[in-house]
């Protein structure tokens, strides 16, 4: 049932001599501009990777799969911060259409799960294959396509689950309806053909909220939900794009400051789906959970002391392409990063959080909360969530529950972000051109996110059961301590 819906748009297609310039000029880019795009494969065998892909072009080839192509390069640099997608206009037309798979997914042990009620494939059904191809290896294949810090293997199982029709379409094409397989929870295995929906309405809702998600604190950037019975705070934040004033104004309503003392005993902060933002935010966080400035000291390093590849660029942190946007960064870079070495240049061992002094960052001024906390992370807990959590995670009353966390806990390229637009297909590419190496931290992660004291993993019983497992998990931890300290 796969159609071409979009001919003039994402099925437009290049020419051989056109893809293979685009690779090219994405090889030079992120030799010259990537933070460290060396950390985890060599140059020669990234460069090997590239030189074979443009090897095998065909003579013509649509901009959807030269997405699909450069997606796959991109995944060999292991960096969650580097993304490739499509030029905004034509991301914008593509998922407009109604033809991207309709139901949201639950991967359990490298299998995928209906996890939604209002559809006629019932809820907990596991899909045997869509299309006709078969989801035996379809984790496997589309992974490859997504991207994550060194080796952690959670940030791309949550990414699928919240793209998962986006990334079928790359892969497999657009269709109007699906001819879907499935087994029941009983065991019997049914065929049965589901109308799209569309790509727009689908991402925007998150795949219209699978039923863990369905709480009234996911549908919101930030939300607080307070437990009297177990003298409980959950603060859940969702990015960290939101103004830190928010954060400082809710807590603050939760302290007596005549008293000095808070109205909850134990803390839950979820970063489960916060994949980053303002980095303010965990200078408050902080400050309020330890009466303590954040000191998380870093060596910093770039390849390059000016930006490269002026004539692609789009952006530099989010400003568009201009003399004063070139000028700020390239100055930043040689204020900083002046030790030349072999092949980049150092800064002095620093801590970053200091560059947020001043009126643009909120201080927490009250007592510090001296309870137990518990934070929430998974795969998509990612950038500066991850940071959070590995901080945090240092603390003696922290504990972390879920999964390891998307975002690398000894150090990855994620600051000063680039973007470029590819000459010929004018495909958008996020470079990170500073690579950050956290000193207060031990090797034992290298490569890897941060762990959970408690490792709660999605089983197909929890999904049945409609359960939020990792917040029961830690709710019966809090109420197995029934001596509550005093804050």
């Amino acid at each position: 049932m796969t159609v071409s819906l979009f001919a003039n748009n994402s099925n437009r297609t290049i020419t051989r001599q056109e893809a293979a310039n685009d690779l090219e000029v994405y090889f030079k880019i992120i030799d010259q501009q990537h933070g460290n795009p060396y950390q985890y494969i060599s140059r020669e065998a990234f460069q090997n990777f590239v030189n074979d892909q443009i090897e095998a072009l065909p003579e013509a080839i649509s901009l959807k799969q030269f997405e699909v192509i450069l997606s796959e390069l991109n995944n060999q640099l292991l960096c969650g911060h580097t993304v490739v997608k499509m030029e905004s206009k034509l991301l914008k037309s593509t998922i407009s259409q109604t033809q991207f798979f309709p139901l949201p997914i639950k991967i359990i042990n490298d299998q995928l799960f209906v996890d939604f009620e209002k559809s006629i494939i019932p809820h907990g059904a596991q899909l045997l294959s869509i299309n006709k191809v078969s989801t035996e290896n379809l984790v496997a294949e589309l992974s490859k396509i997504t991207v994550t810090d060194g080796f952690s293997p959670t940030k791309p199982l949550r990414e699928i689950e919240s793209k998962f029709g986006y990334y079928f379409f790359l892969k497999y094409g657009a269709a109007n309806r699906f001819d879907v397989q499935f087994k029941t929870a009983e065991g019997q295995i049914k065929d049965i053909q589901i109308e799209a929906t569309a790509g727009n309405s689908m991402l925007a809702n998150n795949y219209y909220r699978p039923i863990n998600l369905s709480h009234e604190r996911y549908n919101r950037f930030t939300h607080l939900d307070a437990i009297d019975s177990l003298q409980t705070l959950i603060l859940t934040l969702n990015t960290f794009r939101a103004n830190p004033d928010w954060f400082h104004e809710k807590v603050t309503s939760r302290y007596d400051e005549e008293t000095k003392e808070f109205d909850f005993e134990n803390l839950v902060i979820d970063l489960r789906i916060n994949e980053g933002g303002d980095r303010r935010l965990l200078n408050i966080l902080y400050q309020f959970l330890t009466g303590d400035k954040l000191n998380d000291p870093s060596k910093t390093y770039t390849r390059a002391q000016q930006i490269q590849m002026e004539e692609y660029v789009s952006s530099i942190n989010g400003r568009l392409k201009s003399d004063e946007a070139f000028s700020h960064a390239n100055d930043y870079l040689q204020k900083y990063f002046k030790t030349e070495k072999e092949d980049h240049f150092e800064a002095p061992v620093l801590n970053w959080y200091d560059e947020f002094e001043g009126g643009e960052a909120k201080n927490w001024n009250g007592a510090k909360f001296g309870g137990k906390i518990y934070v929430l992370i998974s795969g998509k807990t990612f950038s500066a969530a991850a940071d959070l959590a590995r901080i945090l995670g240092q603390m003696a009353n922290v504990v972390l529950v879920g999964e390891e966390t998307g975002g690398a806990h000894v150090g990855r390229a994620a600051n000063m972000i680039v973007n470029y637009s590819l000459p010929h297909t004018q495909t958008s590419l996020q470079v990170p051109v500073i690579y950050e190496e956290f000193i207060n931290v031990s090797d034992g992660n290298v490569g890897r996110g941060t762990f959970p004291d408690y490792l709660v993993q999605p089983n197909l019983d929890d999904l049945m059961a409609k359960k939020d497992a990792v917040l029961e998990y830690t709710l019966d931890l809090i109420s197995q301590n029934s001596n509550y300290g005093s804050n």
